[in-house]
């Protein structure tokens, strides 16, 4: 029997006695036969001499030619015997050596697969996530195949389209050297495009190749040129530089800024439009520039040229004119529209921040929608700048320190509006009591979680928290010296004294009024929860900022003192976990009372604030806890972490709130399972954003 080695040493063995039978045994076998022919040949030669002879031969000569018959008839003998005993050997390796070699490595076989089977048996339930996993990706895949193919068909037909309009709509005259375009419109789909680069999001709205003169040889070559939403138009030399995914491909319209390449098309667009090393020529701004057709070579039908009046364009000499050659009409009118649109676009969009004025949000811009969803991102309030947004808030036009006018500088978790002197102080005291942001520099800060925390809080209503005792003595007209022990600096005050006041004011809350506590009541613990039940904002606010410990991490269990449906009672009435330091944790699909209610979030057991944030589903309160410094991955009795509570209760946008904050999802809850496999249990993931925040965090 064959002792179990490794799946090549049994495969050699069977290889090495395959050819050992072909190139030894066939081979004896082939040489038998030969050496048998070849004798075979020899005695029927000696027979035939023999037979002939007459009866007249000399006696010598039959002597002879016997003992050759003979001779070779005993040769015959042996070789017919030899190829005999050879191909009996063949036939009998034939019956039973392969037989047994063949069962031997079967066997040998089923002792290894069955200890890869024994093996694999224990990653089964790996297995089992990764399929689930294959699952998930396949139907996303062929969601973005169907997106493809209908971008392709939308394409196709808007190409169509575009050659019947050019067809109608162009009337070739030589009449001054050009060609007169009749009945062309703007490309109304440039105008969304250019307003979402106000929020920093460049995207392309065409680039193809177009054929571009030398100054100096006069020469065409093939450039491919980029018009992106800033309004810039450039292009590049052909030094190994190809844009991802446009090898073959002439033109993309303005709609292919969407689908699955759209966020990789617009980090693309954006890095290539700031990085003008990587260009081959000068970035043209188009608010200076305009577009003509074939005004000098009328031989060439689909000449354009860009003249721009402040800018040269350096492509190999110092022009102000771009003279470039589309490859078919319906290419040059789709990029005389698209350009054109830009510029108006452009001119209107500069008139428009000169005279307009942007109206004030409405009163209501501070509640969240049903969904988590700001006010702000559905009004499009964004587009006004974030300095003249917040300035509009109640108090916000001054410092919330000294009354500087026009305050360009903010703590995130104070909510408050400060001046640039007052902003360094802030800074010094450290980012665990005040962490400051400008309001012009920092602009991937201003979410819309954020902008509207701080149109809920306000400065005015900020320092009537964090200065109520200076407010009430000042509303009762006692003199200021006897008011507090600290004044008020105003903008033209040392910074000294500004010092002294915001410490006092924030670090030791010398100038907020507490409230009222019985001996031996917890500080505030139950008011801070019901106040985050309720979505109570500016409650939640006053109560961190009035308690003297740290109360933003407070849980049910500090609330509550006892939870019926995890605690067990005897006879005598004593608890029994009670005797326990640590309680037991369970599977969340083992709590009695998600099973009765059929709620995920039923079990508060264990929870913190931001988990009951997240049970309410406000956007605001979340950040607000967060900025104060919540425990962002703090787990409940059951394990769970508040990214577990937003993917059971279906909350996607809370849950990619958190994963942006830093939220861990490869926590996993006691029954093993972290957030996305939660989420992967409820089928199949439709929000894209979503699966991929969970599989990088």
């Amino acid at each position: 029997m064959i002792p179990l080695v490794s799946p090549l040493e049994v495969e050699h063995l069977l290889v090495d006695r395959l050819m050992h039978f072909m190139t030894v045994d066939l081979q004896d076998v082939k040489e038998s036969r030969q050496q048998f022919n070849k004798a075979k040949y020899v005695y029927d030669q000696a027979r035939e001499k023999f037979v002939s002879l007459k009866k007249n031969t000399r006696g010598d000569i039959v002597v002879e030619l016997e003992e050759d018959l003979q001779n070779s008839k005993s040769s015959f003998e042996r070789r017919r015997f030899d190829l005999a005993t050879a191909l009996m050997n063949i036939e009998a390796k034939k019956k039973y050596e392969f037989l047994e070699s063949i069962s031997a490595i079967m066997d040998a076989h089923l002792r290894y697969f069955k200890l890869g089977y024994d093996l694999l048996s224990q990653l089964e339930p790996f297995i089992h996530q990764v399929l689930t996993y294959a699952q998930q990706s396949k139907e996303l895949a062929n969601v973005e195949q169907d997106k493809l193919e209908k971008r392709i068909q939308e394409f196709r037909t808007q190409a169509e389209i575009d050659t019947l309009r050019v067809s109608n709509n162009i009337e070739p005259s030589t009449n001054a050297g050009s060609i007169q375009v009749v009945g062309m419109n703007l490309d109304k789909s440039v105008e969304p495009l250019m307003l979402s680069s106000i929020e920093g999001e460049v995207q392309t709205i065409k680039q193809g190749y177009l054929l571009k003169r030398s100054s100096s040889r006069g020469d065409w070559k093939r450039r491919f040129f980029v018009l992106d939403s800033r309004g810039s138009l450039y292009y590049y030399r052909n030094k190994g530089i190809k844009p991802m995914g446009y090898h073959h491909q002439h033109t993309v319209s303005a709609g292919d800024s969407s689908g699955v390449f759209a966020k990789f098309r617009a980090r693309h667009s954006r890095s290539l439009s700031f990085n003008e090393g990587t260009l081959g020529s000068s970035t043209v701004d188009l608010r200076a520039s305009t577009i003509k057709l074939d005004t000098e070579d009328t031989d060439l039908r689909l000449l354009l040229q860009n003249f721009n009046s402040t800018e040269n364009l350096h492509i190999a000499g110092d022009l102000q004119r771009t003279h470039s050659l589309a490859e078919n009409g319906v290419d040059r009118m789709d990029w005389v529209n698209k350009i054109t649109a830009v510029i108006v676009s452009l001119l209107n969009s500069h008139i428009q921040q000169q005279h307009v004025e942007i109206p004030r949000p409405p009163s209501n811009v501070t509640s969240p929608n049903s969904h988590g969803t700001s006010e702000i991102e559905q009004t499009g309030y964004r587009a006004e700048p974030i300095s003249s947004l917040l300035r509009k808030i109640p108090g916000n036009d001054v410092c919330a320190e000294c009354s500087a006018v026009e305050p360009d500088w903010a703590s995130l978790n104070l909510g408050i509006l400060l001046c640039i002197e007052c902003s360094g102080v802030h800074r010094n005291l450290g980012v665990h009591i005040s962490k400051v942001r400008s309001l012009t520099l920092d602009v991937k800060v201003w979410e819309p979680s954020i902008v509207e925390l701080f149109c809920t809080l306000g400065n005015a209503y900020c320092n009537s928290i964090w200065e109520g005792l200076l407010l009430k003595n000042e509303s009762v007209d006692e003199p200021k010296a006897t008011s507090t022990s600290v004044p008020k600096p105003c903008a033209k005050d040392v910074i000294s004294l500004k010092e002294k006041y915001i410490h006092a004011k924030y670090v030791d809350k010398l100038l907020i009024i507490k409230d009222a506590l019985q001996p031996g009541d917890p500080p505030n613990l139950t008011n801070i929860w019901q106040a985050v039940k309720t979505d109570s904002i500016q409650e939640v606010y006053r109560l961190l900022a009035i308690s003297e410990i740290n109360i933003v991490n407070t849980t049910f269990d500090d609330v509550v003192s006892i939870e019926l449906y995890h605690h067990v009672v005897d006879a005598q009435g004593s608890s029994l976990e009670s005797q326990k330091e640590e309680k037991e944790q369970h599977d969340p699909l083992d709590c009695q009372r998600i099973k009765d209610s059929n709620d995920p979030g039923n079990c508060l057991q264990g929870c913190s604030l931001l988990h009951l944030a997240c049970q309410g589903g406000n956007c605001v309160m979340l950040e607000l806890l967060l900025q104060f410094g919540a425990d962002i991955n703090m787990r409940d009795f059951h394990g769970r972490t508040p990214l577990h509570h937003c993917v059971a209760l279906g909350n996607n946008s809370l849950a990619k709130h958190l994963l942006r904050r830093g939220a861990k999802s490869s926590i996993t809850d006691e029954g093993g399972l972290s957030a996305l496999e939660r989420v992967m249990e409820k089928g199949a993931i439709k929000d894209e954003e979503l699966f991929i925040l969970l599989n990088e965090s």
